[in-house]
């Protein structure tokens, strides 16, 4: 992509934020579909307060650009620190624009039924009895893994305050930056790269606006499996397939949906392939250490907790097709209804600039197939076919601002 055409997306995308901007604050813009059974509006009204929080969030953010990027080789994770630091400032900053308390959006059925039926079932049975337990649940946590469930059980034991616990969450969802952070300087081997990426982790529009919620924390288990194969494709040891294979256990406890990744995990692994920097002696023999580490938690699981992940993720599956129904959210119009959401949640200005580093992408592999040895080629790639596949697999009708917090994330 040349720096003209780049720039040209920049100033573009900048726009195009400013115009969303605005009809927000006139509360002229909203997501979802009327006819497709799902309107997301904006009703609290614009107030000036809006720009003092946005003068003090720039500046905050303004101050830590100011430092020197040769900090990143003397300091790295000083740096790295520092603006997950002020990330947590602006954050607060903004969050207390809202009409609800991280504590009330915590504590209600209706946003977070995830929080109420840990006040009533120990841990353990939360694991060993969840599928006797799901219809006695709230609806979200019926119609999710038991994960969720068993993370706000966890979180109870460092505070049972659920103003606190919310934090923790927010937190925890912020530390997701680190993992990413390494994917990001492993991958294109630059740590400036890797800096920009962790801040905009910090502001995705989509995450902001969904904290305190769980699926704020989803990207944390999905960046990390990101982290531990890239790290394998670089340094070709046992240890990252082995301890991939638990950590993908565990993201498909918590939450199933981001296994679409699986097309992007296949682009990194055909890119390294390209390169020469991959071959058969060492992807079939230590890529096999992810699916036996995979089975053998499959198996503590079953074995200690009575817990069949297989048979609770089919039911999953069905209640969410059965939800799909029964509030009469048709496919085709979703399909492209979530597509102009998703653009929304992950931000409008990074939308237009990665349209164009898709389209390059496409242009530079159709070239030459040898194109997707060159990174940012194999993840715009992965990414769009990660994308075209969730949207068109229909699972989700709307509310992708939420339920793609992990994909916008990586976007």
């Amino acid at each position: 992509m040349s720096h003209r055409f780049l720039w040209f997306c920049v100033v573009a995308g900048a726009l195009l934020s400013l115009a969303v901007s605005f009809k927000i604050a006139t509360q002229s813009f909203f997501v979802g579909s009327g006819d497709g059974g799902w309107v997301f509006p904006y009703f609290w009204p614009f107030a000036a307060r809006s720009l003092v929080v946005f003068a003090l969030a720039g500046a905050i953010s303004l101050t830590l650009a100011a430092l020197p990027l040769s900090l990143l080789d003397r300091h790295e994770w000083l740096v790295v620190g520092g603006w997950l630091l002020g990330g947590l400032l602006v954050q607060a900053l903004l969050r207390g624009l809202t009409p609800f308390t991280f504590e009330q959006m915590f504590v209600s059925d209706a946003a977070n039924s995830f929080y109420s039926p840990t006040k009533h079932y120990a841990t353990i049975t939360l694991i060993t009895d969840f599928d006797r337990l799901r219809s006695s649940l709230p609806l979200h946590a019926q119609s999710n893994m038991p994960g969720k469930l068993i993370f706000v059980s966890l979180l109870r034991h460092v505070s049972d305050r659920p103003a606190v616990m919310a934090w923790l969450v927010v937190a925890i969802s912020n530390l997701g930056g680190v993992p990413l952070y390494l994917f990001v300087r492993d991958l294109f081997d630059d740590r400036q790269t890797a800096l920009f990426s962790l801040i905009l982790y910090l502001v995705v529009p989509g995450k902001l606006y969904f904290f305190p919620l769980l699926n704020t924390t989803t990207p944390v288990l999905v960046l990390t499996c990101a982290y531990l194969l890239q790290r394998w494709l670089l340094a070709r040891k046992l240890v990252y397939p082995a301890l991939l294979g638990v950590t993908l256990y565990v993201l498909v406890f918590f939450d199933p949906l981001p296994l679409v990744m699986g097309l992007l995990f296949a682009m990194l692994i055909a890119s390294a392939w390209t390169g020469g920097r991959l071959d058969l002696k060492t992807l079939v023999p230590q890529g096999s250490a992810a699916l036996v580490t995979f089975a053998a938690t499959y198996a503590l699981f079953l074995a200690v907790f009575r817990f069949d992940l297989l048979a609770t993720f089919r039911h999953a599956q069905a209640e969410a097709a059965l939800f799909n129904a029964t509030v009469h959210r048709p496919y085709a119009i979703w399909v492209r209804a979530n597509i102009v959401e998703f653009a929304f949640a992950m931000g409008m200005s990074q939308a237009l600039i990665f349209c164009g580093a898709f389209v390059d992408a496409v242009r530079r592999a159709a070239i030459s197939i040898r194109a997707l040895s060159t990174p940012i080629v194999a993840l715009c790639l992965g990414l769009g076919g990660v994308l075209l596949a969730i949207d068109l697999l229909g699972m989700n009708r709307g509310e992708v601002t939420r339920l793609w917090i992990f994909l916008e994330c990586f976007f």
